[in-house]
């Protein structure tokens, strides 16, 4: 057997302007390289899919992006900002939601809203608005308990739409629904896109599902970009779907 050994970085770049730029983004957590060298740029205006396996570090980058996590080095930049720490302003480009939203449960959808606009200050935003656009305006005044997985997740984006951003990210937003939430979650992520002009970018390790949405892709295995392209690209060089395209290139670097 071949020692495995780390191949040069990917340097994901798709010359437009970027809405997200990463730079020689590393992160270590004890003597365990979770981010390796990441260096790759989300286009504005598309979406653009984050995909990889489990444990493959998308969640430790977004976490890093969203200034959960401190990185190890390298740097992040959401529409020309570097993200420093110093500066709040381009928190209000930005949206997420990860893989599971807590809300109170006693309270109802529109009774949470409330109280999140409340503690960001926002005073501004049409909550109503925001609960149709997600698909809950029949449930707006129903307790957030007796939610299904799906509405609880189209709440989830909503939850991310209060700071009306520009930027928006999901982490794993499909994960553990059923197929009607699945499709709910994709239309309304391609609703986000075209109809209110949000660039997105959208983590999975479902590459069969978001490859029907997605615009570009940034594939990512064992903390390092593989490989990014836009979709288009992608089958113009034969590449059937994305899942067969991630395992071609799985054995690459298993051989690199």
């Amino acid at each position: 057997m071949n020692q495995k050994s780390e191949c040069a970085p990917v340097n994901a770049t798709f010359n437009q302007k970027a809405g997200l730029r990463i730079t020689n983004l590393c992160k270590t957590f004890g003597k365990k390289k979770v981010l390796k060298n990441l260096n790759f740029e989300v286009p504005k205006n598309g979406i653009t899919g984050f995909l990889g396996p489990n444990g493959a570090g998308k969640s430790t980058t977004i976490k890093i992006i969203a200034g959960l996590v401190a990185p190890t080095s390298g740097t992040v930049e959401i529409e020309d900002v570097l993200m420093n720490g110093s500066s709040t302003a381009v928190y209000q480009k930005l949206g997420i939601m990860f893989e599971a939203p807590t809300f109170y449960n006693y309270l109802t959808a529109r009774q949470n809203f409330k109280l999140l606009t409340r503690l960001q200050k926002n005073t501004e935003v049409d909550i109503d608005h925001i609960l149709k656009i997600v698909g809950l305006s029949g449930s707006a005044d129903v307790k957030v308990g007796e939610f299904s997985q799906g509405m609880r997740q189209r709440l989830g984006i909503g939850q991310a739409l209060l700071v009306q951003p520009e930027f928006l990210i999901l982490d794993e937003p499909t994960n553990a629904l059923d197929p009607l939430g699945r499709k709910e979650i994709k239309n309304l992520i391609l609703h986000l896109a075209k109809n209110e002009k949000m660039t997105i970018f959208v983590s999975s390790h479902l590459l069969s599902e978001i490859e029907q949405i997605c615009t570009h892709a940034v594939i990512i295995n064992e903390g390092k970009i593989l490989a990014a392209a836009s979709i288009d690209e992608l089958r113009k060089h034969g590449v059937q779907t994305l899942e067969d395209y991630f395992l071609e290139l799985i054995e690459k670097e298993n051989q690199c």
